[in-house]
């Protein structure tokens, strides 16, 4: 089993795009999980995963921009297992829960995003695989601006929540 996060993968575009209308950025990275896994378990892995820098990042992201009038956001660990609709964690809002999809994100004067944690079945061979998919909506020019700024650590921070922390799954 590959344990390696892939980027360009093909993005879950449908729901996450479907409830931004249009969007300017989209992209995508998978790893491969378990059989039987559910988007569910995925999304859990990921929010319960995060180091301890990532955290310090995103504390001094709300530093910087809260001059600016964008949100911040409660940083805390209390909902990391609770995957369900209404409840945030770090800059997600889960928006909606299903089997094979987990869609968060959150809408500011800036830009709207939304964040697929999807588990499919692999598009280049067997198995199943766990897809993140980033779509972005810039508002204003500054929404452009502020993700162009940001955009290399949002590549670094998913493919360090995706990358498996845990031993892989035995072999059917």
């Amino acid at each position: 089993m590959n344990r390696t996060v892939r980027r360009r993968v093909v993005p879950v575009v449908g729901t996450a795009g479907g409830s931004l209308g249009s969007y300017d950025h989209v992209d995508a990275v998978a790893v491969d999980v378990a059989p039987g896994t559910s988007a569910v378990e995925f999304t859990r892995v990921i929010f319960t995963g995060s180091p301890l820098w990532m955290g310090r990042l995103m504390a001094l992201r709300d530093k910087l921009v809260a001059p600016f009038g964008l949100q911040v956001k409660e940083r805390g660990k209390a909902a990391a297992t609770r995957i369900e609709p209404g409840v945030k964690r770090g800059p997600f809002r889960i928006l909606s829960v299903t089997e094979d999809e987990v869609l968060c994100g959150d809408d500011d004067k800036h830009l709207d995003f939304r964040v697929s944690f999807a588990v499919r079945p692999k598009t280049d061979g067997p198995g199943s695989e766990g897809v993140c998919t980033t779509v972005v909506r810039f508002n204003r020019p500054i929404g452009r601006l502020y993700f162009r700024t940001i955009e290399p650590f949002h590549h670094l921070i998913v493919a360090t929540l995706l990358r498996p922390r845990h031993p892989p799954a035995p072999a059917p």
